[in-house]
């Protein structure tokens, strides 16, 4: 009887590291997501996490096509799984020389594709160039905020989510722009009424997922998208090649020299990006500093961002 129930203890036993790999299928939402921050076989995940189940006595997440959910229990070891991962990297700190904590780890984050490449990209740059032991990783694409898809930083336009930590980084401007070539050869339209004839250059409607960008039927009635695409940056190309006059953002308009802004004081539309922060218990902890670098990116190029040209001073 003894021996049966030493037997199972051993073979049940709660491996600490364990939690660390639920931490991290939390923060992932996926198997293979966090098989891939981990740098192990998505088989291997699956093996840890029933043992964990197996030495809690009950299921921890429920494993479906779209990822894994956890369950209340796997919730609430959440904040054990914290305190695991703080003291495995406090006693990496103190295996550095001198005792100096170094960071390290994965960020994710989430962004429209235009924010993404103008201004998380240097901010990346500058987070692995500062700490060369994290690694970040972003997923660009222009759609609704999505929270629990694997992001530690998720930005996108207009309104906050839900549980999450939300942050405004910056507002910014849409302007009518067209090339110079296009201008010359159509005129350039004085009024709003004078735009009739013009070939405009936006989103294509029907696949447009994101609301506060859905601004074309309210600023003109009664007009067509002409050159439509879903990517921002070919919506530039295109208005830069002279296909029309294109609803862009000043960040990315104002510096291309063949454009020109037209209609200023009649279309001046204001947006918003924010970010939001997953909740602090599935927050990788590099999170806050790639945080600070992507506001410092953002302070340092407001003027971009609301199209006043070059900064003060």
């Amino acid at each position: 009887m003894h021996s049966s129930a030493r037997c199972f203890r051993l073979d049940h036993v709660l491996r600490a590291d364990d939690l660390l790999v639920l931490l991290e299928v939390a923060r992932s939402g996926t198997l293979i997501g966090a098989a891939a921050s981990l740098g192990m076989d998505h088989t291997t995940i699956s093996r840890r996490i029933s043992a964990l189940e197996a030495a809690v006595g009950a299921r921890v997440m429920i494993r479906s096509a779209r990822g894994c959910e956890l369950t209340e229990l796997g919730r609430s070891l959440l904040a054990a799984s914290e305190t695991v991962e703080h003291a495995v990297g406090q006693v990496r700190t103190l295996a550095q020389p001198g005792g100096v904590s170094e960071l390290s780890g994965l960020v994710r984050i989430s962004a429209p594709d235009a924010f993404a490449a103008e201004f998380v990209g240097p901010a990346m740059a500058r987070m692995v160039r500062t700490h060369p032991r994290v690694s970040v990783e972003l997923i660009s694409a222009t759609r609704p905020m999505v929270q629990g898809h694997g992001a530690d930083i998720e930005i996108g336009l207009g309104s906050s989510l839900p549980r999450w930590e939300t942050v405004l980084l910056s507002e910014y401007r849409l302007g009518l722009y067209a090339s110079s070539d296009y201008l010359g050869d159509h005129g350039s339209p004085a009024t709003m009424a004078e735009l009739t004839g013009h070939q405009l250059v936006y989103y294509v409607e029907s696949l447009l997922r994101v609301p506060e960008l859905d601004v074309f039927d309210r600023l003109f009635p009664g007009f067509e998208v002409r050159v439509g695409s879903t990517s921002v940056h070919a919506q530039l190309a295109a208005t830069v090649a002279g296909a029309g006059i294109g609803l862009l953002p000043t960040y990315l308009a104002d510096p291309q020299v063949s454009l020109r802004r037209v209609l200023r004081a009649e279309v001046d539309v204001s947006q918003r990006y924010i970010a939001g922060l997953a909740p602090r218990a599935l927050r990788r902890p590099a999170t806050t500093v790639m945080m600070q670098e992507l506001r410092a990116e953002v302070r340092a190029r407001q003027h971009e961002l609301l199209g006043r040209g070059a900064p003060p001073g």
